[in-house]
């Protein structure tokens, strides 16, 4: 037993010297470098707000195309109107970005531009006397390519255009109806679906 007992103290005491001169090589990591890499990890699985984004409507915030424009990876978001006709196109990758949402995070940058859309033309339609057609609605999805144009027609009052949608699923027309159904000169739901995406657009006067 005492010979065993010195085995095991040499042992250790051949370690200690190990470490002490180098001859053991281990690789400690400081908790400052942990943590650093933590970061990295959670940098790259969870997509950043942007910096310019003060609110959940970062569209607005970055400077709308001025910013999603094409450059650093971000989407390319083109916005056109006229008094006959409104439209809005995307070419980009599919998520990863925040661009307009409900809540911050990154959700399926594609799918956002139709958020972006209503945001959009709500703005150029207030206080116009322009009716969307919401039957005449285009709706390509191709890829990482999207546009939604809309024919605009004359009226004897401003009208408003909503939508409910999904990616990958079709939330229903009830999803849109009972949150607007009950506005004056209500009109729709329509149902427009391209390339996995499905709305349901809705249009009433303010």
């Amino acid at each position: 037993m005492k010979n065993f007992n010195e085995t095991i103290e040499r042992i250790k005491s051949l370690f200690t010297e190990e470490r002490m001169f180098g001859n053991l090589v281990v690789e400690e990591k400081s908790s400052e470098e942990e943590d650093k890499e933590e970061d990295v990890d959670s940098e790259e699985s969870t997509p950043k707000k942007p910096e310019c984004c003060t609110s959940c409507n970062c569209w607005e915030d970055c400077g709308g195309s001025s910013h999603f424009n094409g450059t650093n990876g971000r989407p390319k978001i083109v916005v056109s109107k006229s008094k006959t006709y409104f439209s809005i196109s995307y070419d980009g990758p599919k998520s990863g970005y925040l661009i307009k949402h409900a809540k911050c995070g990154s959700g399926d940058s594609l799918h956002q531009l139709c958020n972006v859309l209503t945001y959009e033309i709500n703005k150029y339609l207030k206080g116009k006397k322009l009716k969307p057609n919401i039957k005449n609605i285009e709706f390509e999805r191709d890829g990482g390519e999207f546009t939604i144009g809309v024919t605009l027609t004359s009226s004897e009052k401003s009208y408003k255009l909503e939508r409910r949608g999904g990616m990958g699923h079709d939330p229903g027309p009830s999803t849109v109806k009972g949150v607007y159904g009950d506005r004056s000169g209500f009109e729709g739901p329509v149902k427009h679906s391209s390339g996995g995406i499905t709305e349901y657009f809705v249009t009433f006067y303010e």
